[in-house]
């Protein structure tokens, strides 16, 4: 009777736990905003669907979008017969996102998920924002072992950042004149701070960590500018070409550096991915 009873409550754990881990693997996502879709792939999600990737693969880079994940078409207006036929379990939005939330919610639940608040984005935050769509997937332990992984290739980094670097004036170009210049709020603040870098633009910022100023504004900030990619159609040559830009650049003391696309409004996969890019970049240079 015993071995019968012991017999049945190992077939129960077993049930039990094949049946979690089916569910787990058959959880199917949508995402619409590129924070969320970096941050599923780095759970090791695979989204069925997701919001111009083109765009995604154009501002963001990595990590990457398999080829079976559908296009849903603009993150604005998602193709929402397309995204039927999916069949999602879930869709992931954020708060810019919010208006979609009704036709959404006709196709699957919606979960929305904010990161980017007033005064309120830092590493403690970008943590927070992973377990929490980790909870919602299934993968917290994928969670665990992500935030870790993102600490131990930080501090290796730190480790390898030059001496004396000075405080970084970190840009994106909006068109050959004006710059989002980042700051405080700004994932690229965080990044470059876990590295124990520090920031030069001390101006006010927006939710998003950026202030939208004329490059004539950036005269007499001392640091190193910082240019992340991409660049609008047009706007290297031209910048080649510029006297004030070039001089602008002069006055620093320090060379320009040019840093390859990573998502501004990142999470955890962005932040090292920016820091890397940073580290090698600066490593370059000194040499």
């Amino acid at each position: 009777m015993k071995r019968t009873f012991s017999y049945l409550c190992m077939l129960l754990v077993s049930l039990t736990s094949h049946l979690a881990v089916a569910q787990e693997q058959e959880m199917k996502v949508a995402a619409i905003d590129w924070t969320q879709i970096e941050t599923l792939l780095a759970l090791g999600i695979q989204p069925i669907g997701a919001a111009q990737i083109a765009d995604y693969n154009a501002w963001v880079n990595s990590p990457a979008i398999p080829e079976s994940t559908v296009d849903l078409g603009l993150r604005t207006q998602p193709n929402l017969e397309r995204l039927s036929e999916l069949r999602p379990d879930r869709i992931f939005i954020s708060p810019m996102f919010q208006p979609l939330a009704p036709q959404l919610s006709r196709i699957a639940p919606v979960t929305n998920i904010a990161l980017y608040k007033k005064g309120n984005v830092s590493w403690q935050a970008l943590k927070a924002y992973t377990r929490t769509i980790a909870k919602d997937t299934n993968k917290e332990g994928d969670a665990v072992a992500l935030i870790q992984s993102a600490q131990t290739k930080l501090t290796e980094l730190t480790a390898q950042v030059p001496a004396d670097v000075p405080p970084l004036l970190m840009v994106q170009f909006m068109d050959a004149r004006h710059v989002r210049v980042f700051g405080n709020n700004s994932m690229y603040k965080i990044a470059a701070n876990q590295i124990d870098l520090k920031n030069a633009w001390q101006g006010v910022t927006n939710t998003w960590g950026f202030s939208l100023v004329g490059i004539d504004k950036l005269i007499g900030t001392k640091g190193q500018i910082v240019v992340i990619e991409p660049l609008p159609a047009g706007v290297k040559n031209h910048l080649q070409q510029d006297a004030f830009w070039q001089y602008l650049v002069t006055q620093t003391g320090h060379p320009m550096l040019t840093i390859p696309p990573v998502w501004s409004f990142g999470a955890i996969p962005s932040t090292v991915r920016f820091a890397t890019l940073l580290t090698t970049a600066l490593n370059k240079e000194a040499k």
